[in-house]
């Protein structure tokens, strides 16, 4: 490594030469400079991100529906559900639609199917969503398995 900045550095008596590695060590610094900003920008503008709510225009005015409220609401959703239990949910945008992540604790019982109760969580949240609120941008629940609780026998 040493030789290698020893003959970068140092130009040896050669006009040519010396001019050469002038413009190749700016050339790659311009090259790490613009891949670090650019790294930077779609830190900065990467999607999906956090919404903070949905905005609903009406006639006289508009509604903001933060998204603590938009979870509140699927969390009272999921306490109908006594085999799963919803532990967080998030609010995401995306480009052109907004869709809720949930991450879901379920207990394990051998006559229930996960796919068959989470397409019955995921139809009552839109529906809901879309009859309380009037909510029809979010157009898609994703859902996350976190944990699987084994019932214990009150023995």
């Amino acid at each position: 490594m040493k030789e290698i900045f020893d003959f970068l550095l140092n130009d040896y008596g050669s006009k040519e030469l010396l001019n050469f590695k002038e413009g190749f060590l700016t050339g790659l610094i311009v090259v790490i400079g613009l891949t670090i900003v650019l790294l930077f920008l779609r830190y900065i503008y990467r999607y999906p991100r956090r919404s903070k709510g949905i905005e609903i225009s009406g006639v006289k005015g508009s509604i903001f529906i933060t998204s603590g409220a938009i979870s509140d609401l699927v969390k009272s959703i999921g306490d109908e559900y006594e085999l799963m239990e919803i532990y967080k949910v998030h609010l995401l945008e995306d480009k052109d639609f907004s869709y809720l992540e949930l991450q879901v604790n379920m207990e394990n019982d051998k006559e229930s199917s996960f796919i068959t109760l989470s397409d019955d969580i995921q139809n009552n949240i839109l529906n809901t969503l879309k009859d309380r609120f009037g909510i029809d941008s979010v157009k898609e629940v994703k859902m996350n398995l976190r944990k699987i609780d084994t019932r214990k026998s009150g023995f």
